[in-house]
């Protein structure tokens, strides 16, 4: 939907469909990795009645796999950024932030411990998500400061200045 918003034809720019491509793996590696943490809330129940969860077939490296997944989500965010020409401001804030608050939940996260899992859950998607929309805000931002000084260097002003 952003896409649209911006006036962007998905169809006619290589660019956008790269970009919309990897923010979408990278969505998928995302709710992959959380609805991992929520299965470890059941694990037990889906032992006993014999359902076949991703948090059950992985419960010996389930801390591994889920590092997997973020790496996953963040080279794809990354690839996004990459495909759009984003800036120092996108890759800080989206792809560092994913990153220190993914790695703040894996580490933390204490996977035997319904009510943890829970609190990660619910709590660690609005930290990682909230980055990540900080960054893409900044770099909207950041792009419309950027995009506003050169057209008013552009009128021929002797005094300006880009940044």
């Amino acid at each position: 939907m952003g896409f649209p918003a911006l006036d962007i034809d998905l169809m006619a720019d290589e660019a956008a469909v790269k970009a919309v491509a990897s923010l979408y793996t990278s969505c998928v590696a995302w709710t992959v990795l959380y609805d991992m943490i929520y299965a470890h809330m059941d694990i037990k129940d889906d032992a006993k009645i014999g359902i076949k969860s991703i948090a059950l077939r992985h419960e010996k490296e389930t801390k591994l796999v889920l590092s997997a997944l973020a790496a996953v989500q963040l080279a794809f965010l990354a690839m996004a950024g990459s495909a759009v020409g984003a800036t120092p401001v996108f890759y800080g804030t989206s792809c560092g932030s994913a990153a220190a608050t993914l790695g703040l939940m894996i580490w933390r996260v204490r996977l035997t411990e319904v009510q943890n899992c829970w609190w990660w859950f619910k709590n660690g998607v609005w930290f990682t998500g909230g980055g990540i929309s900080a960054g893409l805000l900044g770099e909207y931002v950041f792009r419309s400061d950027v995009d506003s000084s050169s057209i008013a260097c552009d009128s021929g002003e002797a005094d300006c200045v880009t940044i």
